[in-house]
């Protein structure tokens, strides 16, 4: 048990690895690679809950209501995953520009840290901390809302990218921050809300290689359908990391 937090994340960045170095990644391995690090979260979690459960339907409530987290915040998650894989790329830029090691295994290790802490938050909530209840309301309200919004996101699962993502689209360089137009928009509390998180992070990704055409391919995605929900944004998202990842493999060689 001491060593299996430690395990899991090894796991998971050697499978990064092996995404980042198939020059034909597909979206299933990014939809699986994000439901390994939420498993690998809720196992870790639950197992350290587990001594404190006096009887088997406390631990099987928690583990539906961590489920729930993992649905609520699913979205939210790869994004903000996704960032920590920019600046990783930042920090090793200058270090190893050619060894094409630098997105994947950084983005799901930190998306299971990610789904750790909201499961920890939860623990801590459901024992009363006010705290940590006024911590999960904060977090909770602005990802319901991103998660689900409209009603083509009432959906049991959060990610539905199986099937390949074909044909990928077009890498550009960003050209100007889209996202505000959301706010003005005739669309939901939801579309808002992910227009608004956008907005505000595009001026924080830095600018090297595959953050940039990152974030490029997904202005221009978001421009030509800004009212996308949830699902569809996620699968622009897997889109954009999927056809980054593939032009930078080309120059590479």
């Amino acid at each position: 048990m001491k060593y299996l937090p430690l395990g899991f994340l090894v796991l998971l960045g050697l499978f990064g690895v092996g995404v980042e170095l198939n020059p034909n990644a597909q979206s299933w391995q990014l939809l699986l690679g994000f439901h390994l690090a939420a498993l690998s979260a809720l196992t870790v979690v639950s197992l350290r809950a587990l001594k404190q459960f006096p009887r088997v339907s406390q631990l099987v409530w928690f583990l539906g209501l961590q489920l729930i987290a993992y649905r609520i915040a699913y979205f939210p998650i790869v994004v903000f995953a996704a960032t920590v894989s920019c600046y990783t790329e930042l920090g090793l830029h200058n270090f190893v520009y050619t060894l094409p090691i630098k997105i994947f295994p950084a983005m799901f290790v930190s998306a299971a840290l990610f789904f750790a802490l909201i499961s920890g938050v939860l623990w801590e909530a459901l024992k009363g901390r006010r705290a940590f209840i006024a911590l999960l309301i904060v977090l909770g309200i602005p990802a319901v809302l991103i998660s689900f919004a409209n009603q083509q996101d009432l959906t049991v699962l959060a990610d539905n990218n199986g099937p390949s993502i074909e044909p990928l689209p077009r890498v550009t360089l960003p050209q100007v921050n889209p996202y505000g137009s959301a706010l003005e928009a005739d669309n939901s509390v939801g579309q808002k809300m992910m227009g608004l998180a956008g907005y505000l992070l595009y001026d924080s990704i830095p600018n090297v290689p595959w953050s940039k055409a990152v974030q490029g391919t997904l202005e221009q995605s978001y421009l030509k359908h800004p009212e996308g929900n949830a699902h569809e944004q996620l699968t622009a998202h897997y889109a954009a990391f999927l056809a980054a990842h593939r032009q930078l493999l080309q120059e590479v060689r």
